[in-house]
């Protein structure tokens, strides 16, 4: 059985819900934040991903969290990194182990949300 997720980032090969977000120049932090506590569900990992409009490879430090609000879902989150803060990005990764408690903030303007299984989809009446 699949557990129910909500992914905070969008895919390389899809434009994110809001239109034009460059995920390769970092988030906007003067964007409508989210913030949210959970508890780390696995130990954080570092993966190269290509990012940005023109797909540059890039160490990503990857979270699966849990909100600690009782909610069921767990939210997958990126932290973008350059490739000379590789490093920096696996010390980070290192100390965030399964268990950990952590505070997440993240503009909402480059969030993406997936429903797995969603009961239906109809279409709406022309106007």
């Amino acid at each position: 059985m699949m557990e129910d997720a909500v992914h905070t980032s969008a895919q390389a090969d899809e434009p994110d819900m809001f239109g034009g977000v460059d995920l390769a120049n970092g988030p906007d932090m003067h964007a409508v934040m989210l913030v949210f506590q959970g508890e780390l569900i696995s130990d954080a990992e570092v993966r190269t991903q290509l990012v940005g409009t023109d797909s540059h490879p890039r160490p990503v430090l990857w979270v699966e969290v849990r909100p600690l609000s009782g909610v069921h879902r767990t939210v997958h989150a990126k932290w973008i990194y350059t490739e000379a803060a590789r490093k920096q990005a696996e010390g980070i990764a290192a100390t965030l182990k399964k268990g950990a408690r952590v505070t997440v903030t993240t503009p909402i303007d480059d969030m993406r949300t997936i429903f797995p299984h969603v009961a239906s989809v109809a279409l709406l009446p022309s106007h």
